[in-house]
This record gives C-alpha cells, sequence and structure tokens, in this order.
C-alpha cells in the first residue's frame, strides 16, 4: 500500500469534523448547517479529487509504510491524529483531544488514554532503530482525569533492554500534571534477532514460561472510569 493521497486526509479532516459536530451540536438546525456543510465540502473534493491539495499535511510518524492506525493515521477518521516526535531520547506527543472521544463529562475515555499510550510508547520502543517489537504487556495507572479540548503531552521511553525484551514507561500529562501513567514490555519476534532466538533455546523455562501468551497479546490493567478522581 502506498502514500495516502492529499484527498484521502482531505477527507478525514472532514469526517473528524462531521463527527466533532455530530456529538456536540444539541441544536438540530444548527446541526443541520453544519453537516450541510460538511457535506458539499466533501462533494466539491470528490468531484475532483486530483486537485484537492492540504497545506499543512500530517507527519509520518510510525515505522509502518502506510499508517493506518486509529491513533495517528492522517487518513483514519477514527485518529485524532496524534504526531509524534522524538525529544531527548523521548518520544513525544502534543495534542488537544475533541469531544467524540469523551468519557465521563468533560473527561477523555480511559480508552483512548490506554491507545495513545500504547502507540506512544511504542514509538519509543522503535525510535532507537532496534528491530520491530510488539506490545507484550501495559499497565496503566489513571490518576487524575484527562482533559477534553485542552492541550495534553503523552510521553514515551526505553527503561532498559534485555535481550528481545524492552521495557517501556510514560506518562499522559494534563496541566502540568500526571493525569495518566504507564508501564508495559514489548518483544521483538525471534525471527528478527537470531542470536536473542538461540539464548531462548538454551533457557526455555526462563525465556517461554508455560503460560506465555503469543507475543503480540496485550494486558491492559486499569481501575474503572468512575473510579478516577
Amino acid at each position: 500500500m502506498g502514500q495516502h493521497s492529499p484527498f484521502a486526509e482531505h477527507s478525514a479532516r472532514l469526517t473528524r469534523a462531521l463527527a466533532r459536530a455530530l456529538v456536540e451540536e444539541t441544536d438540530e438546525a444548527a446541526l443541520a448547517d453544519r453537516v450541510g456543510a460538511l457535506a458539499r465540502q466533501l462533494q466539491e473534493a470528490a468531484a475532483d479529487p486530483a486537485a484537492v491539495t492540504v497545506a499543512d499535511p500530517h507527519p509520518q510518524t510510525t515505522s509502518f509504510a502506510a499508517d493506518l492506525t486509529p491513533i495517528t493515521s492522517a487518513v483514519n477518521p477514527l485518529a485524532p491524529p496524534l504526531a509524534i516526535r522524538q525529544v531527548d531520547g523521548e518520544s513525544v506527543s502534543d495534542t488537544v483531544l475533541p469531544p467524540q472521544y469523551v468519557g465521563p463529562p468533560g473527561r477523555v475515555h480511559g480508552g483512548i488514554v490506554a491507545l495513545m499510550l500504547d502507540q506512544v510508547l511504542g514509538n519509543a520502543a522503535h525510535a532507537s532503530g532496534l528491530p520491530p517489537s510488539y506490545t507484550r504487556e501495559l499497565t496503566i495507572t489513571y490518576d487524575a482525569a484527562t482533559p477534553l479540548d485542552r492541550p495534553i503531552r503523552v510521553v514515551g521511553r526505553i527503561d532498559r533492554v534485555d535481550g528481545r525484551k524492552r521495557f517501556m514507561s510514560g506518562e499522559v500529562l494534563a496541566d502540568d500534571r500526571v493525569a495518566a501513567r504507564a508501564t508495559g514490555v514489548w518483544i521483538s519476534p525471534r525471527e528478527v534477532q537470531p542470536d536473542a532466538a538461540q539464548a531462548d533455546a538454551a533457557q526455555p523455562d526462563a525465556a517461554q514460561p508455560a503460560d506465555a501468551q503469543p507475543a503480540d497479546a496485550q494486558t491492559v490493567t486499569a481501575p474503572a472510569e468512575t473510579a478516577r478522581p
């Protein structure tokens, strides 16, 4: 799959605007006006997609050849989308989440918080040039509400590397305080690290416990939404 087109990115932006209108507009007439305006823009773009341009295209910030994820993709309308950059050895993303990501009133849904942390920690796991790896375990502690429509920062880093395993940590910051914290383990497949595979074979009990899950399995531990301060 090749690079997405400006038409696709433009259409995704209009679709995000439609999602926002649907969840925040309570006046039927005002909603109809917003939906109609967006529909006209989509129709105009679809009439000549090759002529569509995007003045500020979203940067490619993942290791995927074509980013279609629901968190950083320019063309997936489910994505905010996050843009991730490298700062002093950490992966960092600054964003403002609109109301379609609501959980409890005025707060970002806890599942969206987990999604952001998973993506940013995963970015950090690959940013140093290490082989590909996948989420093995992700534990999240919600310390405070993550607000909607206000600036937040998501940060991820590698704490240490042990063979195929990368031990990660990160935070969501809002209003100069930690709203959520994450720790996790990412694992590289054996086929991309043959030396590590040989070491695993020599010590099967240590490398592969009897109840081990597949390398791309994910465990998320989080308190209920209502339990957050």
